[in-house]
């Protein structure tokens, strides 16, 4: 009696075993499908549904992986439109700054051209000198387009280059009134041409570790702003100033200005102000400046004046 009890026991324990058994492999076989439905979503583009609550179930750890990857996929599918957009825009613009001087070349080397072929018609005498003239005014104004691509193409090398990190700064210089003095050589016969003058406030010593040709580069942007819209025969001050944590490098000018909330904007690639009608520019040199300033680790601002625009460079010490 006792013995087959035993068997008994024995029998129906070994069946529930197989029970339990064929249950958790349904079960295993239901979680591999749900998880292969969330990587089927996921390669779709879909967000997977919400992970199962219990971080100790497989299904739920393989879940929050798996809508993990989608959302690092997801941030980087992102990023990756977000630079194709701005390299389009980037073309546009290039394509925009350059038109004009592409045009004016296409357009004088044909006048040029015309007046060769006509020019052995010509009689001598005031004819000659007249298209002598004529001539010379072309090829200025051929020599100008070229300046100006060759400084577009410049800046877009620069803008590039700063915009992809490829550039380093080594801050080897630490004497800011060498690098601030050749940079004032640099713009010096601009500022003779419109007869502008500056009024310059610096201290006798002023040491900062920086990069002396980035650093440069910046200033004289930030000189050739003012110097550009200043009307001719006016005044720029230009200071310089230390106190507990930065060095501040002040340019203030009495010029065109610019409007309420556009002291953010100035800043921006190829942003001219609204005041702005025939004054040369293409809106690259502050914006090449705040970078500049940006990868020193220091930060610029625009403050709005009446008249005039100051831009104030702050650099750590």
């Amino acid at each position: 009696m006792y013995m087959a009890a035993a068997i008994i026991f024995i029998i129906g324990a070994i069946s529930g075993g197989g029970a339990v058994y064929v249950w958790q492999r349904r079960l295993r076989r239901e979680e591999l499908q749900t998880a292969a439905g969330m990587t089927e979503d996921i390669l779709a583009g879909r967000r997977p549904g919400n992970p199962m609550p219990g971080d100790e179930l497989l299904l739920a750890k393989i879940e929050h992986q798996l809508i993990r990857i989608q959302e690092i996929l997801e941030g980087r599918r992102r990023e990756a439109e977000k630079s194709r957009n701005e390299i389009q825009k980037l073309i546009s613009e290039i394509a925009h700054q350059m038109r004009t001087p592409l045009a004016n070349l296409e357009s004088y080397t044909g006048f040029l051209r015309d007046m060769e072929e006509t020019a052995g018609s010509e009689k001598e005498g005031a004819s000659m000198e007249n298209s002598h003239e004529i001539r010379m005014q072309y090829i200025c104004a051929l020599e100008e387009s070229e300046k100006k691509l060759c400084f577009l193409v410049d800046s877009f090398v620069k803008m590039s280059r700063l915009e992809h990190h490829i550039i380093q700064i080594r801050k080897d210089e630490k004497d800011l009134l060498k690098t601030i003095h050749n940079t004032f050589g640099q713009i010096q016969k601009e500022a003779e041409e419109r007869q502008i003058r500056f009024h310059i406030v610096m201290p006798g010593q002023a040491l900062c570790a920086h990069d002396a040709n980035w650093l440069g580069e910046a200033i004289f942007n930030i000189l050739d702003n003012a110097v550009k819209y200043s009307d001719r025969g006016g005044v720029a001050e230009v200071s310089l100033e230390q106190n507990e944590m930065y060095m501040k490098f002040r340019v203030r000018d009495y010029g065109l200005g610019i409007d309420e909330g556009e002291e953010n904007q100035i800043f921006r690639r190829f942003y001219r102000g609204r005041r702005v009608t025939g004054q040369k520019g293409f809106g690259i040199g502050l914006y090449l400046a705040r970078e500049i300033i940006n990868l020193h680790g220091e930060f610029m601002t625009a403050r709005r004046m009446e008249p005039g625009l100051l831009i104030e460079m702050n650099l750590p010490i």
